[in-house]
């Protein structure tokens, strides 16, 4: 019913932003990775859709996994193309599982590539549109999260999802009790929803506690039995607090950055670094000159050992430069340190 009053031909502009988790562990409270979910307008093959990207990625049990998803998703949240990338660093032994899930007329193609270790395998299925009716893929679940909680859904629903290992099995989302939470020193009400995937009668289900604020905005997440969990650290620049226009973001003063302490920033420090690095090395690879020079300088300096380096400096550079006016060469550096010279 709630798929049934969705307009297919009308993108809701409420649930079109960025959300930005952190992920924490559950045994040390320590920052292990981050969660990004992304929702835009888009369009494809002439289509009117959401585009859908989100990346995890962090370190769980000293191992470094991740999940990419890209998906093209219509109004009424049937998925058009959807890509998902997973990776577990194990050492030695690297794991990675590419799907990609294409509509096709007849229903849906699904190319799966597992790679492990230097083996690499590929396989192929088709899905009939009878057999994918009420399908969500994992990025359409994203947008139905979002319009839900937009909407104010606080009823169960029921639809398909493919299970770890590509099948097709149950998936539901059930309201739970909501919670009040203080974040930056503002009292705000979320929203929960339990994401349950079932797993077969021998296994237990998979299922996800998720809490929103009152405008969609993910608050956390937490896979249950997962040493991890996610959660925002602020409050998000975008968001609306129950429709009240007057309500404003309090001023907190400005606190200390510690920047070593944030994936996102020490990872951007880290790359910058490289790039610089990197333009270094290939300048001084261009200009062999420079080295030739600095040595020159280096070399006088050591001999001479004037005690004013800085006016020695500008007499030595000044030598290269075809409009200072001529003088000696090293005036301010007229004593020759007897001991820099060898007696024959």
């Amino acid at each position: 019913n709630f798929i049934a009053k969705l307009d297919d031909s009308k993108i809701d502009s409420r649930i079109l932003f960025k959300d930005r988790l952190i992920t924490l562990s559950e045994n040390t409270g320590k920052e292990v990775g981050e969660l990004s979910i992304s929702i835009d307008s888009s369009t494809y093959s002439g289509k009117e859709c959401y585009l859908i990207q989100a990346n995890s990625n962090g370190i769980v049990d000293t191992i470094p996994v991740g999940t990419n998803i890209t998906a093209y998703v219509t109004p009424k949240l049937e998925s058009l193309e959807h890509t998902q990338h997973e990776y577990v660093n194990i050492p030695g032994n690297p794991l990675t599982k590419r799907s990609v899930l294409t509509q096709t007329e007849e229903g849906y193609q699904l190319v799966l590539t597992k790679t492990e270790g230097g083996s690499e395998t590929v396989t192929t299925e088709d899905f009939t549109n009878d057999e994918m009716s009420r399908f969500i893929s994992e990025g359409a679940n994203l947008v139905l999260q979002r319009l839900s909680i937009v909407f104010g859904v606080h009823s169960r629903m029921s639809f398909k999802v493919f299970s770890t290992e590509n099948t097709l099995t149950s998936v539901t989302y059930s309201p739970i009790e909501s919670n009040t939470v203080s974040i930056q020193n503002v009292t705000l009400e979320t929203i929960g929803i339990e994401r349950c995937v079932d797993n077969g009668q021998d296994e237990q289900p998979t299922t996800w506690k998720i809490y929103f604020l009152s405008d969609g905005h993910m608050y956390t997440r937490a896979q249950v039995g997962s040493p991890v969990y996610m959660k925002i650290k602020n409050i998000p620049e975008n968001f609306i607090k129950d429709d009240d226009a007057d309500w404003v973001f309090p001023d907190f003063g400005k606190g200390v950055l510690h920047w070593e302490d944030d994936i996102e920033m020490l990872s951007q420090f880290l790359d910058r670094k490289e790039e610089l690095k990197e333009d270094h090395v290939n300048y001084m690879k261009r200009h062999p000159e420079l080295k030739a020079i600095l040595g020159d300088f280096l070399q006088f300096l050591l001999m001479r050992k004037p005690s004013d380096v800085i006016e020695f400096a500008a007499d030595f550079f000044s030598s290269y430069s075809a409009t200072a006016e001529m003088k000696p060469s090293f005036a301010h550096s007229n004593f020759v340190n007897k001991s820099a010279i060898r007696s024959d």
